[in-house]
């Protein structure tokens, strides 16, 4: 079973959302927020290997999303302290967005990544899965 929760901040006018879901150990992440949210990057973790990888979605006009910026922020805060894997997906975006909200954007992220950790002390009922079949 999962459990889910969504933790907002908001400063500079507008807000960031983490929706987060446990899946027993492992976490899947969705980073949302600004005028039009949206799927700019994603970010996987591995726990077993400690592998990263990421990947990018393409713009409007051609160039990559910058939102793996926040998944990378967000991972980083938490990887070493998870039971198990991690999947960031990130989207943000901000019409017009200015310099002091960009700026902003980085200790937003900082902050779910807190509040999440701090909800993740008391998700500690995990089971460990049973290989009872070796079909090939």
């Amino acid at each position: 079973m999962s459990k889910k929760k969504v933790f907002t901040v908001s400063q500079e006018g507008y807000e960031i959302s983490a929706e987060v879901e446990l899946a027993n150990k492992d976490l899947l992440v969705n980073l949302l927020g600004g005028d039009v949210p949206h799927l700019g990057g994603v970010l996987t973790y591995d726990h077993a290997s400690g592998e990263v990888k990421e990947l990018k979605f393409y713009s409007h006009d051609g160039r990559f999303h910058k939102d793996i910026l926040l998944a990378r922020v967000f991972a980083s805060e938490v990887r070493d302290r998870l039971p198990g894997n991690l999947c960031v997906c990130a989207g943000v975006h901000v019409d017009g967005i200015s310099k002091a909200q960009i700026a902003a954007s980085t200790g937003m992220t900082q902050e779910l990544a807190k509040q999440v950790l701090a909800w993740l002390k008391g998700q500690e009922d995990f089971k460990e899965p049973a290989y009872t079949s070796h079909f090939k």
